[in-house]
């Protein structure tokens, strides 16, 4: 179901204080997903084929591509595309397969897939670590695959907001012996200051070409491994706040 994300709190500390209300809430949500899985399967079946029709005519009648809204057509199949991929993703996004692992060899390795994008555009990507030696950061308990989607899905609006000259930054540090940090900041443009109420809400976008999906999976997947994120931005700088419970 499509919660807020201050609503999935709400929702999970009522399941906590209420067996009965966990037990229908839970069938509830196993339903949904079921119809969603079935309902994302059954639109991705005809899209396909409109695509692979659209991509035969091109090729036996390449004139087409002359052709006024041709391109805009191929684009819309893109879209949509896109659209039940993340919504599919979305519908699985707060289960999670956690195993014992280095976090920081996670975030060293993304860092290096993703520098070469930055190169490219001119922006400076940076990571800080407090203490490499920290117990916690080697053999913290995460899904890896998870995880990694919601470091790169920040990254890539970060670098979507900066500009040649601009900075990505990355901080890793242990507050407090319960708590792991993680903050994903930019020097970017800021996002509007009323789109962060709802930034985490499914389908709500401050992007032309997005789905509205990325953050809302983003925070199902922390707030699986029992954490949360949140954001703050100001003209200066936006930060991403992924806080994990040790």
């Amino acid at each position: 179901m499509l919660f807020s994300n201050e609503e999935q709190h709400k929702l999970q500390d009522l399941m906590s204080s209420n067996d009965d209300f966990a037990y229908f809430m839970t069938k509830s949500l196993d339903g949904y997903k079921s119809i969603s899985s079935q309902i994302c399967h059954e639109l991705r079946n005809p899209l396909t084929l409109i695509k692979s029709t659209s991509q035969l005519i091109e090729a036996n009648n390449p004139e087409v591509i002359n052709i006024k809204y041709w391109e805009q057509l191929k684009d819309d199949i893109h879209e949509l595309e896109l659209l039940l991929e993340d919504f599919s993703t979305y519908n699985h996004s707060n289960a999670v397969n956690r195993q014992d692992q280095n976090i920081l060899l996670l975030l060293k390795s993304i860092l290096a897939s993703f520098q070469a994008a930055a190169s490219q555009k001119g922006v400076e990507v940076l990571l800080s670590i407090d203490n490499e030696n920290i117990p916690c950061y080697t053999l913290y308990s995460f899904d890896r695959i998870k995880m990694k989607q919601v470091i790169i899905n920040i990254l890539k609006n970060a670098l979507e907001a900066t500009e040649k000259g601009d900075y990505i930054r990355i901080a890793c540090k242990s507050e407090d012996p319960s708590n792991l940090l993680i903050t994903i900041s930019n020097n970017g443009s800021p996002i509007p200051e009323d789109v962060l109420p709802t930034i985490f809400t499914p389908f709500v976008t401050y992007k032309a070409n997005g789905t509205g999906l990325g953050l809302a999976i983003s925070s199902n997947i922390i707030n699986a491994h029992g954490g949360s994120l949140t954001v703050k931005s100001e003209r200066e700088e936006t930060s991403f706040y992924i806080n994990l419970p040790l």
